[in-house]
């Protein structure tokens, strides 16, 4: 008896993303910069969020201070 459409489908699952072989991105400059002062800004007070220092990090670039 042929398998039935719905065994076949499940046993041609893809491999989890987990297990796919592959690399991770290296983080881009603005990445590391935005990262950096999220920390300088983290350690002055410890509730500052991340999206405060993606502002915080923008206007220092468009002052040239990246």
């Amino acid at each position: 008896m042929a398998k039935t459409r719905r065994n076949r489908k499940a046993s041609s699952r893809k491999a989890s993303r987990k297990n796919q072989m592959g690399g991770k991105r290296k983080a881009s400059d603005w990445n590391k910069f935005t990262k950096r002062v999220y920390e300088e800004m983290k350690r002055k007070d410890s509730n500052v969020m991340f999206r405060d220092a993606l502002v915080e990090a923008g206007k220092r670039k468009r002052a040239g201070k990246m």
